[in-house]
């Protein structure tokens, strides 16, 4: 990008995050919306969608605008979105409406009008989330339409040809499970009937007696799906209304070894047992059926001693099962957006399959909304910090799990309570595995609380001392008061259980729901990734990160060298280590002349900066000791900076806006850049630091950027080294946090000037470092400390 364009791609890059911002904030009141905190009607969907996509388009203009329209693409991905959005509010079925039979492979949450809950719910927990379930097809609502008309045979033949397909991709053919259910855009995802078939024939003749029989008028799809079988089979009802009961899952399971071609019309003897919804999700009651003697259990024995002819006291699954099942049903929940109903099966190698799920019914209807006479709620001794911004409403509960950037994914317990330093976007992919989560900076416009409310994972951010809570502890989160109390607290959680129980089922809430899908998840979040293009943008979220992203990139690669066409740059009139030009692009200085002052810079990323710089106990004077090898090592890099363009050599040069900076150091034999943003708003918020060259041979050239990664590192930036080459990135930060952490590489910079020279080994590097950390106060003042250099 040549240099002239800088004030431009400055100005581009804020009209994204303004977009980006005003974007996030809009799907956060669509959330508000969803979770019912106000009344809506058709008229504010389409305002809100109308809006969501103008500012997501305007995202991907004003990023092809700043990169030469290089990323065209996103306009396909945007488009694509924008059609979908538009054919839900039409009332449509989506883009496949006019298919008769679809594959699961082919459907996502924008068909469930068209294929029903069980057929979308299976397809998506399966090829999505990575969840146990089959492989199938639906019948759609237009196939069941046509069935009843002039179009019969041609559907038996569509039906046919897409089992047999089925059976191509099985490996054979195997017997069929067959659920009819109410679909459509009003369509609440009940199973009406069931029917098993053994062929590609039978199946189709299944389907025809479904569409004989009606369904009442309405609108109906068929999931198609194989027959799975195993030892046990059973529904769990995610949640259970129990007033006895903290907040808890409903498992039934009964044994397939009697009847394994229709294991749901299994008679009793069947086990009912109840787990918590919170992980370990522990089981808190049992009742368990009389069985036979020769009964499979867990082990291949009695849990208890038998007393008769029959197995009294004798569990079908065990609680290490249980709270395996019960993992399986909050996954699906999220993704279904409330509790559901699931069924499965036990394979014989202990592991669970599902094989259908539909909404689920209240357990106990006649439980009272109100807070129970004998709940304890929490007092003020009990509250362990309070404060921050509601992410995501709801009550959550768990053990406290210090997160980062580099956390795995399957080293988080299921169920804990995740706490951030701050909300990056790289935890999205943590998020569906917590039951609430905190952090200490963070907006609810942020990417990650677009992410949290999707998850329906409760969520406060902007919470201080978060980070300080011990790892381990019990804590409960209650983001609706953004209060953290000690233990767990079963009212709230039992209180917030109910208020999720019923998820609405009015026309425009389910078109919220169905909007949603196509707007707030966040599928691409690494940019390092290969699929992080925009032909992988499925949703606005997408677009608007993928734009974020790049821009930032974009602006990170401003090249100053050739810095005539930006103006005369003011010459810094402080007493600095070295002459630096400044550059104003947009409110970063006051006054006029050729020089300016330190009370003149109203930049607040280089004011800070500035005054790190000007430090004078951290700045080292004196001739810098050379050897020979120095020397020697140094003539090769003289050759070549005298072979440069004029206006590079020694260009020390900083654009500035009111709260932007890029500043640029070419110090003789070394570069380095700083470029940050600091505003009021800490997802904006960034600070990039490279550094790379010096004069010295190469192991002392090595040993600076070592001692410079020690510093970063210890200042909280993702930092990486190679040879005399030094990267570090920091992202949301909070304003002041951020002002501080500039000071401090100003300092640095004035520190470690021609330092390379003087590192002579090792120890060098841990004593210099240590040296400035004690300067800086970054290191306790009565830690045991080196010989000052």
């Amino acid at each position: 990008m040549g240099p002239g364009s800088a004030r431009f791609l400055f100005r581009t890059f804020k009209r994204i995050l303004a977009a980006n911002t005003a974007a996030l904030e809009g799907m956060a009141r669509m959330d508000r919306a969803l979770g019912g905190e106000y009344v809506f009607d058709t008229a504010y969907l389409e305002s809100a969608v109308r809006e969501v996509c103008r500012l997501t388009h305007l995202s991907a203009y004003h990023l092809n605008g700043m990169a030469d329209e290089a990323y065209v693409g996103l306009y396909d991905a945007y488009l694509t979105v924008k059609d979908a959005l538009e054919d839900i509010l039409a009332g449509g079925m989506g883009p496949l409406a006019a298919r008769r039979v679809l594959p699961f492979a082919e459907i996502g949450w924008e068909l469930e009008p068209l294929v029903g809950l069980a057929s979308v719910g299976l397809a998506v927990l399966g090829r999505g989330m990575g969840l146990p379930a089959p492989d199938g097809l639906a019948v759609t609502v237009t196939g069941m339409a046509d069935l009843a008309g002039e179009h019969r045979e041609e559907v038996l033949g569509d039906v046919e040809a897409g089992v047999t397909a089925l059976y191509a991709r099985l490996g054979g053919p195997r017997p069929l499970e067959l659920t009819l259910v109410a679909a459509g855009t009003d369509g609440a995802g009940k199973i009406l009937a069931t029917a098993f078939a053994d062929s590609a024939l039978a199946a189709g003749q299944a389907v025809a007696g479904f569409a004989r029989n009606g369904a009442g008028g309405g609108a109906v799809a068929v999931c198609l799906r194989p027959l799975l079988t195993g030892v046990l089979a059973g529904t769990l009802q995610t949640l259970a209304h129990d007033p006895t009961l903290p907040p808890a899952m409903l498992a039934v399971a009964r044994s397939m070894a009697a009847s394994p071609a229709a294991p749901l019309a299994l008679p009793d003897p069947a086990d009912r047992c109840w787990f918590s919804r919170l992980a370990p999700h522990a089981p808190l009651r049992t009742r368990l059926a009389v069985k036979p003697l020769d009964s499979v259990l867990p082990g291949g024995r009695p849990l208890t001693p038998s007393r008769g002819h029959s197995l009294r006291g004798s569990g079908f699954i065990t609680p290490q099962q249980g709270a395996a099942l019960a993992e399986l049903g909050l996954a699906a929940e999220r993704a279904l957006g409330g509790p559901c109903l699931l069924s499965w099966v036990l394979a014989a190698d202990g592991g669970f399959r599902l094989t259908g799920l539909e909404p689920a019914e209240t357990a106990y209807p006649e439980w009272s909304e109100g807070p129970d006479a004998a709940d304890s709620m929490p007092d003020a001794a009990d509250l362990l910090l309070s404060g921050g911004q509601i992410a995501c409403g709801g009550v959550g509960a768990g053990p406290v799990v210090l997160l980062d950037d580099d956390t795995p994914a399957d080293a988080v317990p299921l169920g804990c309570v995740g706490v951030a330093r701050a909300a990056s976007p790289a935890l999205s992919r943590i998020v569906p595995r917590l039951g609430a989560l905190l952090a200490e900076v963070g907006t609810p416009a942020s990417h990650l609380a677009t992410v949290a409310r999707e998850n329906r994972v409760p969520a406060i951010f902007g919470l201080a001392g978060a980070a300080a809570l011990a790892v381990g502890t019990m804590v409960t989160v209650d983001a609706e008061q953004t209060a953290v109390y000690r233990g767990v607290v079963e009212s709230l959680l039992r209180q917030a259980a109910m208020q999720g129980a019923s998820p609405g089922s009015e026309p425009e809430y389910l078109v919220l729901r169905r909007l949603l899908r196509h707007i707030r998840p966040l599928n691409l979040v690494d940019p390092a990734a290969r699929d992080f293009d925009p032909a992988h943008c499925r949703t606005c979220h997408d677009i608007l990160h993928f734009a974020h992203e790049k821009a930032v990139g974009l602006l990170l690669a401003i090249d100053v060298s050739g810095r005539r066409s930006l103006g005369a740059p003011r010459r810094l009139r402080e007493d600095s280590p070295f002459e630096l030009g400044i550059v104003d692009v947009g409110g970063g200085l006051a006054g006029a002349g050729d020089t300016v002052g330190l009370s003149e810079v109203t930049s607040l990323p280089l004011k800070a900066f500035l005054e790190g710089l000007l430090r004078r106990d951290v700045q080292r004077p004196g001739p810098a000791h050379l050897g020979l090898g120095d020397v020697m090592a140094g003539m090769a890099r003289t050759s070549r900076a005298l072979a440069a363009a004029p206006e590079a050599a020694g260009a020390n040069l900083a654009l500035a806006a009111g709260d932007y900076a890029n500043i640029t150091l070419r110090l003789g034999y070394h570069f380095s850049v700083v470029d940050a943003v600091v505003s009021d708003r800490p997802e904006h918020n960034f600070i990039y630091f490279r550094f790379a060259g010096g004069f010295a041979d190469g192991d002392r050239r090595a040993r600076r950027a070592a001692l410079l990664l020690t510093v970063l590192e210890r200042l909280g930036f993702r930092a990486t080294r190679q040879g005399d080459l030094v990267v570090g990135k920091r992202k949301l930060l909070e304003t002041g946090e951020a002002l501080a952490v500039l000071r401090f590489l100003g300092a640095l910079a004035a520190y470690t000037r021609q330092l390379d020279v003087e590192l002579a080994d090792e120890d060098d590097v841990a004593r210099f470092a240590r040296q400035f950390l004690k300067l800086c106060g970054l290191v306790p003042p009565n830690a045991a400390t080196p010989e000052d250099a």
